[in-house]
C-alpha cells in the first residue's frame, strides 16, 4: 500500500510541474506576443511620421512651398482680408520670380506652343483670360458638356458641384499642375481657407489623391 501511495503522490506532482510549466511557458509566450504587437505598431508610426516629415521638407524645399515661410501676427479684425490679400499677392509674385520646375509632360504647356504656332504674324502676350482659357480646356477635353474658368471658381467658392460637372471638379484639382492651380486660385480672388474648405467637404466624394496640394492648403492654414 506505501508502494502505490507513493507512486501515487509522484504522479500528481509530476502532473503538477507539468502543468505549471505549461502556465509558465504560456505566460512567457503572451508576454513576447504583446511586446512584438507593440513594437510593430510602434514601427508602423514611426515610418508613417518618418514619411510625412520627408513629404514636408520636400514640400518646403522643392514644392510649391519652396522659399515660403509661415508668419504668425496679431492684427486687428477688420484688417485681416487685407493682410491675407498681401500674403496672396506676395505668393503670386514669388512664383513670378521662381523657375517653373521640370515635370512630366505639360498639357497646358502644350497647347500654348500649338497656339502661339496658330497666331498671325502679328503674336501678342498671352493674358490672364487666355491663361484661364488653356486651363479650362485641359479640363473640358474629355466630357461632352464644358464649365468656363467662372464656373470652376464659382464651385470651389460655394462648394456644390453642379450635375454632370463632378468628373470637371475631379480633373481640375487632380490633373492640373499645383503651380497653375495656385495661379488660377489667386487670379479669381479664392483664398486658402476657401480651398482648403472645398477639399474638405467635397474631396471624400471625388477621386481626389493630391498630397502636394493637401500639404499646401496644411502649411497655409497653419494645420
Amino acid at each position: 500500500m506505501r508502494e502505490i501511495r507513493a507512486t501515487h503522490e509522484g504522479a500528481a506532482g509530476s502532473g503538477f510541474r507539468e502543468k505549471n510549466s505549461n502556465n509558465i511557458l504560456n505566460y512567457i509566450l503572451k508576454i513576447l506576443n504583446r511586446n512584438l504587437l507593440v513594437a510593430t505598431v510602434s514601427g508602423r508610426r514611426y515610418i508613417r511620421a518618418m514619411a510625412k516629415r520627408k513629404r514636408q521638407q520636400r514640400y518646403l524645399k522643392e514644392g510649391a512651398g519652396a522659399g515660403l515661410v509661415r508668419v504668425e501676427t496679431l492684427v486687428p479684425v477688420d484688417g485681416r482680408d487685407a493682410i491675407l490679400k498681401l500674403a496672396s499677392r506676395l505668393r503670386r509674385e514669388a512664383r513670378k520670380r521662381a523657375p517653373e520646375p521640370k515635370k512630366g509632360i505639360d498639357v497646358e504647356e502644350v497647347l500654348a506652343k500649338v497656339r502661339a504656332l496658330c497666331l498671325p504674324v502679328s503674336r501678342r502676350v498671352i493674358s490672364e483670360t487666355d491663361s484661364d482659357r488653356l486651363l479650362v480646356t485641359s479640363v473640358n477635353v474629355p466630357f461632352a458638356n464644358r464649365i468656363d474658368s467662372e464656373g470652376l471658381a464659382e464651385v470651389i467658392r460655394t462648394g456644390r458641384i453642379p450635375p454632370g460637372y463632378r468628373g470637371h471638379i475631379e480633373r481640375f484639382l487632380g490633373e492640373i499642375p499645383l503651380s497653375r492651380l495656385l495661379a488660377f486660385f489667386d487670379r479669381h480672388h479664392i483664398d486658402a481657407s476657401t480651398v482648403a474648405k472645398f477639399v474638405r467637404e467635397q474631396g471624400g466624394g471625388l477621386a481626389l489623391h493630391r498630397p502636394d496640394l493637401q500639404e499646401h492648403l496644411r502649411v497655409l492654414s497653419g494645420g
